[in-house]
């Protein structure tokens, strides 16, 4: 049987930005604003979710509405960052094998990102 669950996240469209590192430094690390936007996110995300993290997602949308334009992998990068150990184990094809993304333009203040995930559970 399939689950489904509709997530709402009441905050603004980011995209993932490339790792930075300074000279000599060895790990690179996410700019503030990046770090910021995952811990409001995961807040978001654990209010609305109260399960366990889906160790295989039969199908994932994610609807982006905001107002600054960009790539779709990239803003997808940064929910699959922000839903890793709460709504999923991990972002692998194995576990998220189907995937699909919007995108549609809208004011600063509408911005709001929409998860939609279908799971598949035992019939007991």
């Amino acid at each position: 049987m399939l689950k489904f669950k509709q997530i709402d996240l009441p905050i603004r469209p980011i995209s993932k930005p490339r790792p930075r590192s300074f000279m000599g430094q060895k790990r690179p690390y996410n700019p503030p604003q990046y770090k910021s936007w995952l811990k409001e996110a995961k807040v978001h995300l654990k209010e609305q979710w109260k399960l366990e993290p889906l160790t295989k997602v039969h199908r994932l949308d994610i609807f982006f509405r905001g107002a600054e334009m960009g790539d779709l992998d990239n803003k997808s990068g940064s929910v699959m960052d922000a839903a890793k150990n709460i709504l999923w184990t991990d972002d692998s094809v194995k576990v998220i094998p189907h995937l699909n993304l919007s995108f549609k333009k809208v004011k600063i203040k509408d911005s709001h990102i929409i998860i939609q995930i279908t799971w598949e559970v035992d019939d007991d």
